[in-house]
C-alpha cells in the first residue's frame, strides 16, 4: 500500500454542471471522512482554467483527484480527460469518471485514456464510499497515477540532488536493494533540481549541499522555496553537527552523512521524514483551520487580509469585510444534535460560497460567524449588495435528514481606507458593526460607517418602494418620437417613470441603476414590455405604417435565458407585429460572447436590434459586421458637438456612411436645436430624436402627435 494523504486536505476538482449532483458529491465526501478541500468546475474549460492556473486561479493548487461527468456543456468530459492524461503537468492526477453513459465504448475510452475509475450514476451511498475508500488508501499515496502504464502505482517518487555520479549511483543501488518503491529521478544541480521539483511531484528530495550552482545552506533555502510541501533530506558528505542542526531549522526534515549506514539507514530516513512532513503540515492545518467547516480560521483570515490590503491599495480599490453572524444554531445543536447542527453550519457555508464574487476569502471566525473579505473598485455597493444576497440566501429553510427548520443572520460591513488600514483593526469594525446590527433584529446589515448606514437605509427604502410600485401600479410609461427626415414619427422610444407618492414623478435615473443591482430589473423590464407592446398595438393611422415601439433592454435580461420565450409571448398576447418591435441594447451587452446567438435568436422572430449609445464602446464598428443590426442610436456625446467640432462632423459622416451601405438605420440622439437638425440632415443621417424633436410624452399625448400629422 501506498502512504496515505492525511497530513493535509485532500485537493479535489470536480467537473459537474448538474448541481443536484454536486450537492450529493459534496455530502458523500463528508460520509467518507476524507479530510479534503473540494473545487467545482460547472464546464471542461472551466476544469481547463483551474488546471492550468488561469486567471483567478494562478495560486490555486493542482488537485490530487479529479472526479469527472462526461457529459457535460461543451467540450465533453472524454475530451476533457483526454487533455489532461495528454498534459505531462496533469497526466499522473487519478480521475474517477462519475456519469450516466452505460455505453461501453464510453467505458472503453475512458480506460484507455487512464480513467482511475469509472462508477455510473444514480451514485449509491455505499458505493461512492468505498471508492473513495480505495481512492484514500491506494491512488492518493504520495505519488499518484502515474502519466501512462510504465510505472507501477504504488512507486514513490524521489529526487536525488547529486553532482557525484558515483554517490548518486550508490544511493540509487542501496534503496534499490531494500526498498524498490523508491523511484529515483537523478539531476546534478540546483536549477536542474528547482525545474524538476516546479515540473513533477515528488514525496521526497535527496539533496547534497555542494553543487555545481549553488553551495551549502543557501542550497537548502532554495529547495525549501520552491517546493514547501516536498520533505528533504541532507545527503552530506560532512559531519558538521552544527550545520546538521542549522538545516533543520532551515527545514530540513534529515541530515543523513554519507558512508554512515547502509540503505535500510537512507530509507527510513526517507520514510521518517515523509512521515514528520505529513504530521506537520496536519498540525499546520488544525491550527489554522476551523475543524467543522474546513474553512480557514480567525488568525489566518488575518495572515491573508495583511497580504491582500497592501496590493488592493496600489491598484486603487477597496476592501470591504463582511462580519456575518449565523443566528439559531444553538437551538438546533439542543433540539437535533451537534452532528445536524454541524451539516447545518456546512449548509450555510455553501450558500455563502456560491454568492461569493470571484477573489473574495472566507473563513470562520467563530463557532457560527464568518468573515469575507472582498477587493473591488465598487466596494462600497457591492458589499452591501452582496450582504442583502447572504441575508436572503441563509434565511431560507434548511433540511437535514428528517428534519427542517429555519436560521436567521445579521451582517455587519467595514472598508478600508475608510474605516481602518491595518487588518486587524478592519476585522474589529465589521465585527463592531455586527454587533449594532444584532441589535437592530434579525437579518439585518450595519455599517461601520454613519455615514455609509445612512445612505444604505435610503437605498433599502427606496427599494422597498419600488417593490411596491410595481404591485401598486405606481409606473407609467412615456413615448419620446423618433423622426425621419421629412418630420414624420416612425418610432418612439418607451421610457418607464415612477409615480412616487410623496417624492413625486421620478425619471429612470434615480431608480432604474438600483434595479440594476437586484431582480428589479428584469420585473420592471417585463412590465415595460408587456406594456410598451401593448400600447403600440393601438397606434393605428390611416396613411402610412403605425410607428414601432423602441424597448431598452438590460443586461440582467439577456442573461436570464427566458428573453427569446418572453418577447414571443409579448408579440402574441399584445397583437403587435413583430416587425414594429424595436429591442435596444447597450454596446457592453454586445460584448458578451453568447450575445450574438441570442440575438440571431430575437431576430428570427421579426423584431429589430438596435444599438444604443453607439461610438461609446470598443470596436464599435466591427459590430456592424459580427452582429444582426438594423438599427445605430449615435451617441449624444457625437451629436452634440457635430456642429461645432469638424472632428466629431467627419466621425458622425463616416458612421452613416458605413451604416447606410450595410442597410442599417440611423438614428442620431440628442437633437436639440435647429442647428442640430440641419447638420445632421446634411450629413445624411435618416432618424433624428431629441428634445427639439420632441420631449417624452404621456401615451394620450403621443398617440394625439400621431393623428395630428396626417
Amino acid at each position: 500500500m501506498g502512504i496515505e494523504f492525511t497530513g493535509r486536505p485532500i485537493e479535489i476538482l470536480l467537473v459537474e454542471d448538474n448541481p443536484g449532483d454536486v450537492r450529493l458529491v459534496a455530502e458523500m465526501l463528508k460520509q467518507a471522512k476524507l479530510l479534503n478541500r473540494l473545487t467545482v468546475a460547472e464546464s471542461a474549460e472551466q476544469a481547463l482554467i483551474i488546471l492550468n492556473r488561469q486567471q483567478t486561479y494562478e495560486h490555486h493548487p493542482l488537485p490530487d483527484l479529479i472526479l469527472l461527468d462526461l457529459i457535460l456543456p461543451g467540450m465533453d468530459g472524454l475530451h476533457l480527460l483526454e487533455c489532461i492524461k495528454q498534459d505531462p503537468a496533469l497526466a499522473h492526477i487519478p480521475v474517477v469518471v462519475i456519469t450516466q453513459s452505460s455505453n461501453e465504448a464510453d467505458v472503453r475510452r475512458a480506460y484507455d485514456a487512464y480513467a482511475a475509475c469509472y462508477v455510473r450514476k444514480p451514485l449509491e451511498v455505499d458505493q461512492f464510499l468505498g471508492v473513495m475508500q480505495s481512492v484514500g488508501h491506494f491512488w492518493l499515496s504520495v505519488v499518484s497515477l502515474p502519466s501512462g502504464a510504465t510505472t507501477h502505482p504504488d512507486d514513490i517518487p524521489v529526487l536525488l540532488v547529486e553532482d557525484e555520479p558515483g554517490d548518486a549511483r550508490l544511493v540509487r543501488e542501496l534503496l534499490r536493494e531494500v526498498e524498490p518503491r523508491y523511484q529515483l529521478n537523478w539531476v546534478s544541480s540546483l536549477s536542474a533540481a528547482l525545474e524538476e521539483l516546479g515540473r513533477a511531484r515528488y514525496a521526497a528530495a535527496l539533496t547534497d549541499l555542494g553543487l555545481p550552482d549553488s553551495q551549502g545552506l543557501q542550497t537548502l533555502r532554495m529547495l525549501v522555496q520552491a517546493a514547501e510541501s516536498v520533505p528533504i533530506v541532507v545527503l552530506s558528505g560532512r559531519d558538521d553537527e552544527s550545520t546538521a542542526l542549522r538545516a533543520i531549522q532551515l527545514g530540513a526534515q534529515d541530515y543523513v552523512v554519507k558512508g554512515r549506514g547502509d540503505g535500510n539507514h537512507v530509507a527510513r530516513a526517507l520514510r521518517y521524514a515523509i512521515e514528520r512532513k505529513l504530521v506537520q503540515e496536519h498540525l499546520e492545518f488544525v491550527a489554522s483551520h476551523d475543524s467543522v467547516t474546513g474553512l480557514p480560521n480567525r488568525r489566518r483570515f488575518i495572515d491573508t487580509l495583511r497580504q491582500l490590503l497592501p496590493s488592493v491599495r496600489r491598484q486603487g480599490s477597496a476592501v470591504a469585510i463582511l462580519g456575518i453572524a449565523l443566528v439559531g444554531l444553538g437551538a438546533v445543536n439542543q433540539s437535533f444534535g451537534h452532528d445536524v447542527g454541524d451539516l447545518a453550519l456546512k449548509a450555510a457555508v455553501g450558500r455563502i460560497q456560491r454568492l461569493m464574487p470571484e477573489g473574495t476569502v472566507l473563513a470562520c471566525t467563530g463557532g457560527a460567524e464568518f468573515a469575507l473579505a472582498c477587493g473591488d473598485r465598487d466596494a462600497v455597493s457591492q458589499a452591501s449588495l452582496l450582504a442583502e444576497q447572504l441575508l436572503d440566501a441563509l434565511r431560507l429553510p434548511y433540511r437535514v435528514g428528517e428534519h427542517e427548520f429555519y436560521l436567521g443572520a445579521n451582517v455587519g460591513l467595514s472598508l478600508s481606507p475608510g474605516d481602518a488600514d491595518e487588518a486587524t483593526a478592519l476585522l474589529k469594525c465589521a465585527e463592531t458593526a455586527l454587533y449594532q446590527a444584532r441589535q437592530l433584529g434579525l437579518n439585518t446589515l450595519y455599517f461601520y460607517s454613519s455615514d455609509l448606514n445612512q445612505a444604505l437605509q435610503e437605498r433599502l427604502t427606496l427599494e422597498r418602494e419600488l417593490r411596491h410600485a410595481l404591485v401598486r401600479d405606481e409606473l407609467e410609461l412615456d413615448f419620446q418620437p423618433i423622426v425621419n427626415g421629412q418630420g414624420r414619427v416612425v418610432s418612439a422610444e418607451a421610457l418607464v417613470r415612477w409615480n412616487h407618492p410623496v417624492r413625486g414623478r421620478l425619471s429612470p435615473d434615480k431608480f432604474l441603476p438600483l434595479a440594476e443591482q437586484s431582480d428589479l430589473i428584469q420585473m420592471i423590464g417585463h412590465w415595460v414590455m408587456h406594456r410598451a407592446a401593448s400600447l403600440a398595438s393601438r397606434w393605428h393611422v390611416r396613411t402610412g405604417k403605425p410607428p414601432s415601439v423602441a424597448i431598452n433592454v438590460s443586461a440582467r435580461q439577456l442573461e436570464s435565458g427566458g428573453l427569446v420565450q418572453e418577447v414571443r409571448t409579448v408579440l402574441q398576447q399584445s397583437g403587435l407585429s413583430s416587425d414594429r418591435l424595436e429591442l435596444e441594447l447597450t454596446e457592453t451587452v454586445m460584448q458578451r460572447p453568447e450575445s450574438r446567438a441570442l440575438l440571431d435568436e430575437l431576430r428570427s422572430l421579426g423584431v429589430a436590434i438596435a444599438i444604443d449609445d453607439f461610438g461609446t464602446g470598443f470596436s464599435s464598428l466591427s459590430y456592424l459586421k459580427a452582429f444582426p443590426v438594423d438599427v445605430i442610436k449615435i451617441d449624444r456625446s457625437f451629436v452634440t458637438d457635430a456642429t461645432t467640432d469638424s472632428r466629431d462632423a467627419v466621425i458622425v459622416r463616416a458612421i452613416i456612411a458605413m451604416a447606410h451601405i450595410l442597410g442599417i438605420e440611423v438614428v442620431a440622439e440628442g437633437v436639440e436645436t435647429e442647428r442640430h437638425l440641419t447638420v445632421l440632415c446634411a450629413l445624411g443621417c435618416n432618424r433624428l430624436q431629441g428634445y427639439y424633436i420632441g420631449k417624452p410624452e404621456s401615451a394620450e399625448r403621443f398617440v394625439q402627435r400621431l393623428a395630428a400629422q396626417e
